[in-house]
């Protein structure tokens, strides 16, 4: 696969690798809005990203007006996989989405939420999210994925276009269409993704 260009934009060589060390599930609890703040003042981290369901999110949202140099992206959350403390989807309360389990939460695991989520009901959830999370004083640096639910071949077209409407980097591996067959996906997704992480870097979003 040629080199990313995103290297070159930043001033590296093609062959330098960059890391970034970033924490997600931001807002979970009040504790993770806690340690992500005193890691960030003293350094350790890089960037981060908060669950805009979750009961602490707000606090998180605060953080970022207080401190607006924190980069914070969007953690985008179809599960709710605690036994007992639950969180729920912010756009809609109507079973027929396929995002909300017997309980009226998110279902438990990913593979539960790619089975029943209906890819339309998916997208205007993820794009709430953004929208709360702009709404209440976030600036997102970037949008990335609870549990990894949105790399499905239903959800992950709405998860680049949303990318590409806010100009937002998505977390996602750059490979081509061989490196995703490697990993075990299937010839169509791997197809797929390879073409959109193409799209992405056409449009200059790293």
């Amino acid at each position: 696969m040629s080199p990313n260009p995103t290297l070159k934009k930043l001033g590296f060589s093609p062959n330098d690798r960059v890391a970034i060390i970033h924490c997600d599930d931001i807002g979970l609890c009040q504790a993770s809005v806690s340690a992500f703040s005193d890691l960030w003042e003293f350094g350790l981290i890089t960037s981060g990203a908060t669950m805009l369901p979750c009961a602490w999110a707000m606090e998180a949202a605060a953080l970022c007006q207080k401190t607006p140099q924190v980069d914070m992206g969007v953690h985008l959350t179809l599960t709710s996989e605690w036994p007992t403390y639950r969180w729920s989807p912010l756009s809609t309360r109507d079973p027929a989405s396929g995002l909300l389990d017997p309980q009226g939460f998110f279902y438990h695991t990913t593979a539960q939420a790619q089975a029943h989520g209906d890819p339309q009901a998916v997208r205007r959830e993820l794009q709430t999210q953004i929208d709360h999370a702009i709404a209440n004083g976030i600036t997102p640096t970037h949008i990335d994925t609870h549990m990894g639910t949105v790399a499905h071949p239903k959800f992950i077209p709405s998860y680049f276009q949303l990318a590409l409407q806010y100009k937002l980097p998505p977390m996602f591996m750059r490979l081509d269409e061989a490196g995703w067959r490697n990993l075990g996906y299937d010839a169509a997704t791997a197809s797929l993704a390879a073409q959109l992480v193409n799209q992405l870097e056409a449009a200059g979003i790293p």
